[in-house]
């Protein structure tokens, strides 16, 4: 019997100098009782149940929060670095414009770093101000990863004339009508306006002495600057405009309006629009009134990202020259703008305003059937001239063309282009700065396609 105490004792200080603790949660009291035993499987089943929804809803909550940060990410890869302003877009300006002196560049060539400066300021103004849509996005993209190499290929540029082939080459990329160098013709057909109006943004641009100086020694073919062509046919009246000439606005007025006064036999208007790429609209806003039937009240929202636009706009507001187009100017946020838009992604856009455009017409003016002609090249303001000649006076539109499906030239702008000039080279730019919302008036609306050897005789024919 003692033996065995001694054992036991034994034993238990072997126990105790193991020092193993025994956690509570590890004792497990087994009750004799089947049904506290099936009661207590239920309770564990159902907290593993528990745990296990909250493991899967876990799971799901962080699958949705990674799926929402590639896509995030993604999106962040691929959307255009520049929509927006930096901070310091006016340091950024300022560095363009005042990297080198801006001298005078008559009896010399352009250096390099002139034309570096100015190839940043072009890219600069076209990244910030270029109009966007979902159909000349992907242009746009082509253009902003090329201008690195474009860059380059400036600063190996041996002449000024292979810099200039350059600057068209890169605005070539966008393939937009409304955005290009401006030629020698387009700036002989709307700088004699300005001369008069040179206190307007445009007029000053145009009148800058760099820009005047550089297009007077740019090479161009001597061919005479056409304009309005009148001819009187019997009944017909003939008015071939090839461009909207501004030198001759107000000799081109009077001579319209005499004819149609003087003549009563003259009860058709036959108007060639063929070959018309104008982008200027003082011009055709100065001869619509002798035209048209009604006045003309057009009100149009129009978006914008840049502040090109908003000097134009601040100066429709003011509308000193009381021009025929004005603006409220208000600086809408664009991603507030209440509606949907097809077109364009509102986040694309710095703001919205609205626009008004008010032709009146010279009563003491005959109404009389017109037909309008154009082509594939007629593009711009003449396409807008020849959108108000079918909405107020219902106007015979017909186009000569291989193919009857609309075009890009045939998209109808209610607010012009915008021109910037690059200070060395006193080049001149115009942009496509505004977007307007027309979905349902986007290209002109042609009464007739034919495809004439002679469209002109064509046209002649169908009104006689």
């Amino acid at each position: 019997m003692k033996r065995k105490r001694d054992k036991n004792k034994k034993n238990q200080s072997a126990s105790r100098n193991k020092r193993e603790k025994v956690r509570k949660k590890d004792i497990k009291i087994r009750s004799q009782n089947p049904n506290i035993r099936k009661r207590s499987k239920k309770r564990m089943k159902a907290l593993k149940r528990k745990y296990m929804k909250r493991r899967a809803g876990l799971v799901l909550a962080l699958i949705f929060i990674i799926f929402l940060s590639a896509k995030t990410l993604i999106r962040k890869i691929n959307k255009y670095d520049k929509y927006t302003y930096p901070k310091f877009r006016q340091e950024v300006m300022d560095s363009i414009t005042k990297e080198i002196y801006v001298g005078n560049t008559e009896d010399r060539s352009l250096t390099s770093a002139e034309k570096i400066s100015d190839f940043n300021k072009l890219s600069y103004y076209i990244s910030r101000n270029y109009a966007l849509d979902k159909e000349n996005e992907k242009n746009y993209k082509i253009l902003i990863d090329q201008t690195e190499t474009f860059k380059k290929k400036v600063k190996k540029s041996k002449s000024d004339q292979e810099f200039f082939d350059i600057v068209s080459s890169y605005l070539s990329i966008l393939d937009d009508n409304r955005t290009h160098l401006l030629d020698v013709k387009t700036y002989n057909s709307i700088f004699p306006y300005y001369k008069e109006h040179k206190n307007s943004p445009r007029g000053k641009i145009l009148g800058d002495a760099q820009v005047v100086n550089r297009y007077k020694r740019l090479f161009e073919r001597k061919d005479k600057l056409l304009g309005l062509d009148i001819k009187e046919n019997n009944k017909i009246l003939e008015l071939n405009i090839p461009n909207f000439n501004s030198n001759n606005i107000k000799e081109d007025k009077e001579k319209i309006r005499q004819v149609l006064k003087n003549n009563q036999n003259i009860s058709y208007i036959f108007i060639n629009l063929s070959q018309n790429e104008s982008i200027d609209d003082k011009y055709a806003n100065e001869i619509l009134p002798l035209l048209i039937y009604k006045d003309y009240n057009f009100e149009k929202v129009v978006f914008y990202r840049g502040n090109l636009l908003k000097q134009s706009l601040s100066y429709m507001k003011n509308n000193k020259d009381k021009t025929t187009t004005s603006s409220s100017f208000i600086e809408n946020q664009a991603i507030k703008f209440p509606e949907d838009t097809k077109e364009i992604n509102k986040e694309n856009y710095m703001y919205y305003d609205q626009i008004k455009t008010e032709i009146k017409k010279d009563q003491n003016m005959p109404n009389k059937k017109i037909y309008v002609l154009t082509n594939d090249n007629t593009k711009n303001e003449a396409i807008r001239f020849a959108n108000i000649l079918k909405n107020t006076s219902d106007a015979t539109v017909i186009k000569n063309s291989f193919e009857g499906d609309n075009t890009r030239n045939d998209i109808i702008y209610y607010l012009r282009s915008d021109i910037i000039k690059l200070d060395h080279s006193g080049l001149l730019i115009s942009i496509n700065s505004s977007k307007s919302l027309n979905e349902d008036d986007k290209y002109l609306k042609y009464d007739q396609i034919i495809n004439a050897k002679d469209p002109y005789k064509k046209v002649l024919s169908m009104i006689k």
